[in-house]
């Protein structure tokens, strides 16, 4: 492909990211501020510079071709590029610097935004840009570049490890935790078969990466089916470590809460601790 083509389809990037985004030639003149005959008339002589169809038209709007969803994908991350570029200028002329972390999401919300605070005191010049994710990999794709992540991984975590300098912050410890007025209703629970009885309130994932309540069991020496399928019963699930918390501090079942996530719920009596000791494993 000529240079010409490249300069003439590089020059109207922001014509096709606007069509291609809003699947009207009409919406997009709206957008930009030009009538609909010229924004049809653009994206035609760009579909002849290129030779190939970039939309196929209907009554109702246009639909990227094939060609025109990669020169869309292209113009969308490079739109994208540039928007984030220019807010890091001006937060650097305002004299503000930007860290960017990336984290899951129950650790984000339980821990780590309760000490932003803090942070912000100690740092009032650094704007903080916290993504959430469950694996660093989602974010390879996106424009976001952590300068910090703080992920829960499968252990043991490699510190000496040549691309990213690693620590494990907390080791995995996780406790059967319920609401005071379930404990007082429902227990006591002075028993793992006791507790295998109650309303699990389950956080969905890979079994393999986190403990749940099949690898609680095992660990407190309590593995025996709790139904003749072989399948422990949950009462509730959930995808989210704090709409499971919620749901514990609620008093509607018992929930397995890791450290130090629970530990602000623990304090304040909203949750309590039905084993004495922390199921642990290499994780963290």
């Amino acid at each position: 492909m000529t240079p010409y083509i490249v300069e003439y389809v590089l020059a109207h990037l922001r014509l096709l990211e606007a069509v291609g985004r809003l699947g009207s030639f009409s919406a997009a003149a709206a957008e930009l501020g030009v009538t609909q005959p010229n924004v049809s008339r653009q994206i035609g002589q760009i579909e002849r510079v290129i030779g190939h169809p970039l939309f196929t038209r209907g009554h109702r709007g246009v639909v990227l071709t094939e060609a025109g969803r990669l020169l869309f994908d292209a113009a969308t991350e490079s739109t994208e590029r540039i928007r984030n570029c220019l807010g890091e200028i001006a937060a650097t002329a305002a004299g503000r610097r930007q860290i960017a972390v990336v984290t899951d999401y129950g650790f984000g919300a339980t821990w780590l935004v309760e000490r932003l605070s803090d942070f912000e005191r100690i740092c009032p010049d650094v704007e903080v840009q916290i993504v959430t994710t469950r694996n660093l990999s989602e974010t390879a794709s996106s424009d976001i570049r952590p300068d910090v992540s703080i992920l829960f991984e499968q252990g043991p975590i490699r510190e000496d490890d040549p691309v990213f300098q690693r620590k494990m912050l907390f080791q995995e410890e996780v406790y059967p935790v319920c609401g005071r007025t379930y404990l007082d209703h429902h227990g006591p629970f002075d028993s793992a078969e006791e507790i295998r009885k109650a309303q699990l309130l389950h956080l969905k994932g890979d079994g393999k990466l986190w403990l749940n309540w099949e690898s609680w069991f095992r660990k407190v020496g309590s593995d025996r089916p709790q139904t003749l399928s072989g399948q422990l019963i949950v009462f509730r699930s959930f995808s989210h470590f704090p709409l499971l918390m919620q749901s514990a501090c609620q008093n509607e079942g018992i929930a397995l809460g890791w450290h130090p996530l629970i530990d602000t719920a623990l304090e304040t009596g909203q949750l309590v601790k039905l084993w004495p000791t922390p199921v642990k494993s290499e994780n963290g």
